[in-house]
């Protein structure tokens, strides 16, 4: 029996980053903020950086985030996790909108995201539904 690939689409990446509320909480974060470290953001959510490090390379891998290294006055770089601000990078590609600063909010920010898990969500059935139905046609 043919088995319909799902993929890692970005459906799939966008409902994999959001479906847990502490990424959607970092990017809402990252959104209201601009960049942190990884341990600014373990402090934040009262977690294992180590934790807040798998989140946030997880949200880098799937377009959500971008990372650069930062000199210090003192010690080793920083790197520092940041979402794509004022560029056409993978954040916009994906749905999720830059707030304006000044208007942004926690609830806007989260309607946004949530906006857009619908989309990739809805795009995602009709794509199953469209699968299913070409099985179905296979199988007379």
């Amino acid at each position: 029996m043919w088995v319909p690939e799902l993929g890692d689409d970005a459906a799939t990446r966008t409902a994999k980053v959001l479906s847990l509320p502490t990424r959607a909480a970092i990017l809402s974060l990252l959104l209201r903020s601009g960049a942190k470290t990884v341990k600014e953001i373990a402090d934040v959510f009262a977690i294992h950086p180590n934790v807040a490090r798998a989140h946030l390379d997880l949200m880098v891998e799937a377009g959500f985030l971008a990372t650069e290294t930062r000199r210090r006055t003192k010690g080793r770089p920083a790197k520092v996790y940041f979402t794509w601000e004022g560029e056409a990078g993978s954040l916009a590609e994906t749905g999720v909108v830059q707030p304006d600063p000044k208007q942004a909010n926690e609830l806007e920010v989260e309607m946004r995201m949530l906006e857009r898990m619908l989309t990739d969500s809805m795009a995602q059935l009709n794509r199953i539904r469209g699968l299913m139905e070409e099985a179905k046609e296979e199988r007379r």
